[in-house]
């Protein structure tokens, strides 16, 4: 069992969901709910980003073959967005433009507001901010390396845990943001484009050893010969 394909694959996946850069948009939604109705959106705003991301790492090679498209050229295509995506974040902006949205009024308990608010935010909160093509992209490049049931099961795993962990940022955001502040936020962002800059180059290696087997360095290569 590759241990190091696990933790590249949740780091990826967290580093390019981004939930501490994402967190003063997805306030930014829910900052006319009361404090226990933004807990409940947060948890389903989790939900839905595991149920996503399940989706694309399951049916994703699918969509491939569908559109005729090449395992070397998602790399490739992928490689580019995730590092298009880094960088932005490298700059410190976001991959969402806020233009402010109103919340309607709904009586009923907490979950039914939560899920009248969640039905309002998911586009554009849940996708493609936290879903968007370079996640979709990350999700499916890992999921073409999880060639066995134990090594597909640790994956969904993997997003199990990211989602959990953006879970559980939302859900304390309030606090992290009052505590942190723009600045703490703006170095996180930093820190996580740099990772995925590297994440992407590694991607764009692995997609050119396939085109080209031999030329490069197999010691730097991430994909097994039947790749």
């Amino acid at each position: 069992m590759e241990w190091s394909l696990f933790f590249n694959a949740f780091i990826g996946v967290l580093a390019i969901l981004n939930p501490i850069g994402n967190m003063p948009i997805f306030l930014e939604h829910v900052e006319n709910e009361t404090p226990r109705v933004q807990r409940a959106v947060a948890v389903l705003m989790a939900l839905s980003i595991f149920v996503l991301m399940l989706t694309f790492f399951i049916f994703g090679n699918r969509i491939l073959s569908v559109f005729g498209i090449t395992l070397p050229a998602f790399r490739l295509a992928g490689a580019i967005m995730i590092l298009l995506v880094g960088l932005r974040m490298l700059q410190g902006k976001s991959k969402f433009e806020h233009h402010g949205i109103e919340t309607a009024a709904v009586t009923g308990g907490t979950f039914s507001q939560a899920r009248n608010s969640l039905s309002h935010i998911l586009v554009p909160v849940g996708m493609p901010l936290f879903i968007g093509p370079g996640t979709i992209t990350t999700v499916i490049l890992f999921s073409e390396k999880s060639d066995d049931l134990l090594t597909s099961l640790m994956m969904v795993l993997v997003l199990m845990l990211s989602a959990c962990i953006v879970g559980i940022v939302l859900v304390s955001s309030r606090y992290i943001f009052d505590k942190i502040g723009r600045n703490g936020t703006q170095i996180v962002v930093r820190f996580m484009g740099m990772i995925l800059c590297a994440i992407a180059m590694q991607f764009l290696i692995d997609g050119v050893a396939q085109l080209l087997p031999g030329v490069l360095n197999a010691e730097f290569i991430h994909i097994s010969a039947a790749q």
